[in-house]
């Protein structure tokens, strides 16, 4: 033990005086009430010291200033000496500062700062290395200093780098500190690299090393590669069975989706596959791993997130189709769908059809653009900003034939006729492909020499002709020619999309081409494809994205696929929009394994800071003087009325704020409640949603709502409630007591809304028939009226807002309610129907923010959600006042008014 002020203890000195005031102090002359004199013949004189304390009180009172004393002297405790076992020399601290060492930090910090602290208090000189290189890709100065104040800065503004350490650079390092004497400590983040045999010879070389280590449990990494669905992988240090949950998230932060994996104790490694839709996916910008510990927030670190880029989206495209043109082999469809299924969301069918919704891109093979009003529907389309890719055939050379057809989705003028290369009726042989021009899309491609062409359109010759090629024969003559239309593009193949005219869609040039053409679409007009990506934004140690470091260089495009993230090329999302490429640790790294000791093992526990004992002499000294104060109340014969004074005060505050008991709080205050289902994660969200609802509304009206509560129909009362959200889930089974619950529920005017939560839309398609059987389970005996579609001119459209639309977290869902109502409840619907998945768009989580994304997103959304919420809220507390209303006219024309 040793004390941070030692002059303090000259306080000490003065205990003697203090013994001398105590005892040369009197005691107190005690009051005697005579009756009578007989009294006094009864009484015996003692005889007492009045100059003498009680020995007890001295040695209380004595005992209490000495603890006073030494407590301000601020002494601690120290730990075990582990780091200057029997050394004079240097300690040399080594400081695993990568992605690996983030889970842990502050623990490493603490560590390193009492390993640090305790040598400088000995007189030894500390050197600070860290293992990782810093913003600038070099690898940082090691801290050489005797001062511990310098120290403790430096230890207070570290912080962990997004990328792995560099043990080759640390090497180099330490080769300027071999010398007799000196100790090394090594902070290790337990995780194997190429170049821990070299490091464990160089830290040999120095003298005695010492390993300390944390568990590595937390240690993690996420990678994902892109197809048809997003197939996630995840690498973890061998440790016990771990649960974890992936969570895909939007541009703001909300969830689109969870989706749990687990890894079996002692595995390194687990892969899931996850089922996005489309629409969520083309949201999708992160993916994030969590644990059962911090399953809201996702682990620590940039290597559990997984940043999506333009190559992960899913972008709507639709192919115009024909009758025939799928037959195997032959039509060119066939082709066309083997070779977009894997790249996008593919949707078929005609114009009329497919320009309705969302597109990206239209592709339009030869003679599905022949009549006008197709043609004229798809150039409006595309002059708004829309991608038209078109294919050539018979039908466009026999229209190029024609001069009186009139044709502007053509990016050049064509010849008439077709241009017949190989064959008996030709001289010429079938053409190959030449080099992509540098300015071409297709740039970076290559063109295998087993691609031929037989039969083309040609291009009319024209100054511009060579500004709308993208691609050439080795005779010159173009083969995919582009221009821009209004706000979009048309690409032209003069070649058709089956093998009648070409081997290109026979080979795998054929998928990357519309692969980049894809790439382009959606208003992303990048040019041709850049050589280097430069760091746009970069993910920093708590894995938030921010402006690259100083350090950052750009990438070369094709090295991308297969570089690991390092200071030059942190993690993060690097090069033009319409190209933009993520740079992910989890998805080129290998798999994680545990490091070999470097030295002897030591716990951290034995790193701890000075454990501070002043303030636990200081108040042990103040209960002493306290215990004084009351032995002496107690000689004074005061202590009896202080214990009576202070039981009467709790007694009194008590009496004035007692409550009934077994009193629910739901009978005190209107709170609104939601179906237990047994599904943490949909219990959660039916708290926050409704908890979210509760608060909008008190804000908003006059209705004063308190927290919700969770409850189980057939068991929990459900008299005090106004309204009940039931969130149906897909192993709802039927409940003979819940449904007569809920019966009662309803007979006496409350209200329930069953959400399907999304199935059948965006966020859940394939959910619609496993939804609707577990909604007809759920309500099997349940007195449910005949029910309508919801619409504006109902109660629930202006009870409170004026409403047109009732979305949720999904929008465009039917809502259903009551026919007619019920006469016996004022016409008001006892059962509300739908899929909107409310309580995950009125959710707030414990930091105030929206949890979960609403689809197809957007704050107006999310805005209008609430409102429908409030309308049920009110309509559930005052029923059909609204339709009362608009009754007063009638009644004031009847009352003569």
């Amino acid at each position: 033990m040793t004390f941070l002020t030692p002059l303090a203890l000259i306080g000490l000195l003065a205990l003697p005086l203090i013994w001398w005031l105590i005892k040369a102090t009197p005691p107190l002359p005690r009051t005697q009430v005579f009756p009578s004199l007989m009294v006094l013949r009864r009484l015996h004189p003692r005889r007492e010291d009045t100059v003498r304390a009680p020995l007890w009180l001295l040695i209380l009172r004595v005992t209490a200033a000495a603890l006073l004393i030494v407590g301000l002297a601020q002494p601690v405790h120290r730990p075990q000496e582990i780091a200057a076992a029997g050394h004079s020399g240097r300690l040399i601290l080594i400081l695993d500062d990568g992605w690996s060492a983030a889970p842990h930090w502050s623990e490493r910090l603490r560590a390193a700062r009492a390993l640090g602290d305790r040598a400088l208090q000995q007189g030894r000189e500390v050197v600070l290395l860290r293992a990782a290189r810093g913003d600038d890709g070099a690898l940082p100065e090691p801290l050489v200093t005797r001062n511990a104040a310098r120290f403790d800065d430096t230890i207070q503004r570290l912080r962990p780098a997004p990328w792995p350490v560099d043990r080759h650079a640390l090497v180099a390092a330490l080769a300027q500190f071999k010398a007799s004497g000196d100790s090394v400590t090594i902070l290790a983040d337990g995780v194997a690299t190429s170049d821990d045999t070299a490091l464990r010879q160089a830290l040999g070389g120095i003298g005695p090393v010492s390993d300390m280590r944390w568990p590595a449990c937390d240690i993690a990494t996420l990678g994902a590669t892109s197809g048809d669905d997003l197939h996630v992988r995840v690498s973890a240090l061998p440790c016990g069975t771990r649960h974890f949950q992936i969570r895909a998230r939007n541009a703001e932060g909300g969830t689109l989706g969870v989706y749990p994996l687990d890894l079996p104790g002692g595995a390194a490694q687990a892969e899931a596959t996850l089922p996005l839709p489309p629409a969520l996916r083309n949201q999708t910008t992160r993916l994030t791993l969590s644990n059962d510990e911090n399953a809201g927030n996702g682990t620590v670190g940039p290597a559990t997130i997984r940043l999506l880029d333009e190559g992960d989206r899913r972008r709507p495209v639709g192919l115009l189709s024909m009758q025939g043109d799928d037959t195997p082999l032959v039509g060119a469809g066939f082709y066309l769908n083997h070779a977009l299924g894997p790249l996008a969301e593919l949707h078929q069918g005609t114009a009329q059809q497919l320009l309705t919704g969302a597109l990206s891109v239209l592709i339009a093979p030869d003679g599905t653009l022949s009549q006008d009003n197709t043609r004229k529907r798809v150039a409006d389309w595309v002059r708004k900003g829309g991608e038209l890719i078109r294919f050539a055939g018979p039908a466009l050379a026999a229209d190029s034939d024609t001069p009186n057809v009139a044709e502007p989705l053509l990016p050049v003028a064509l010849m008439s006729g077709v241009r017949q290369l190989g064959g008996p009726m030709s001289w010429g042989t079938p053409q190959k492909l030449a080099a992509f021009p540098d300015d071409s899309p297709f740039a970076g491609l290559n063109a295998p020499p087993e691609v031929t062409i037989s039969r083309q359109v040609l291009a009319r010759p024209a100054a511009d002709l060579n500004d709308h090629v993208w691609a050439r024969l080795t005779d010159g003559t173009p083969l995919v020619t582009a221009t821009s239309y209004g706000h979009g593009e048309i690409v032209l193949f003069h070649v058709t999309a089956g093998a009648d005219w070409s081997s290109l869609p026979l080979s795998g040039l054929f998928p990357d081409m519309l692969q980049r053409l894809i790439q382009r679409s959606a208003g992303l007009r990048g040019g041709a494809p850049v050589a280097t990506l430069a760091p746009v934004a970069t993910l920093d140690a708590d894995g938030l994205l921010g402006a690259p470091p100083s350090g950052a260089r750009p990438l070369a495009a094709a090295d991308f696929s297969k570089t690991v993230p390092s200071a030059e090329h942190p993690p993060g999302l690097y090069g033009p929009r319409a190209q933009r490429r993520a740079l992910n640790l989890g998805d080129n790294m290998p798999n994680l394994m545990p490091e070999p000791r470097l030295g002897t093992p030591i716990l951290p526990v034995g790193a701890q800071a000075d454990q501070p004992i002043g303030p636990i002499l200081l108040a042990i000294g103040l209960v002493l003087l306290l215990l004084d104060l009351l032995l002496s109340l107690r000689r004074r014969g005061l202590l009896g009325r202080l214990a009576v004074l202070a039981a009467l005060l709790p007694l009194a505050g008590h009496a004035e704020t007692q409550t009934p008991p077994d009193v629910p709080p739901a009978a005190l205050q209107t709170r609104l409640a939601y179906v237990v289902t047994g599904h943490d994660d949909v219990d959660e969200a039916s708290r926050e949603g409704l908890a979210g609802l509760s608060t909008y509304a008190s804000d908003r009206s006059s209705a004063q709502l308190g927290p919700p509560d969770a409850i189980h129909p057939g068991q929990d009362d459900l008299a005090f409630y106004p309204l009940i959200y039931w969130p149906v889930t897909p192993d709802t089974q039927a409940d003979a007591k819940r449904t007569a619950a809920l019966n009662s529920f309803m007979a006496h005017g409350g209200i329930i809304l069953i959400d399907t939560q999304g199935a059948g839309s965006d966020l859940d398609p394939d959910g619609a028939h496993e939804a609707t059987a577990a909604l007809k389970r759920a309500t099997d005996g349940l007195a449910v009226p005949p029910l309508m579609k919801l619409d504006d001119h109902h109660v629930l459209g202006h009870t409170f807002y004026l409403l047109h639309d009732f979305p949720g977290r999904v929008a465009g869902q039917p809502v259903w309610v009551a026919r007619g109502g019920d006469e016996s409840l004022d016409d008001v619907s006892p059962v509300i129907i739908g899929a909107g998945d409310w309580a995950h768009a009125w959710a707030v989580g414990a930091d105030g923010n929206h949890p979960y994304a609403v689809i197809p997103g957007g704050d107006e959304q999310r805005v209008q959600a609430y409102r429908f919420g409030v309308n049920i809220v009110l309509y559930a507390l005052t029923g059909n006042y609204k339709a009362d209303q608009m009754k007063v006219p009638a009644l004031l024309e009847r009352m003569g008014q």
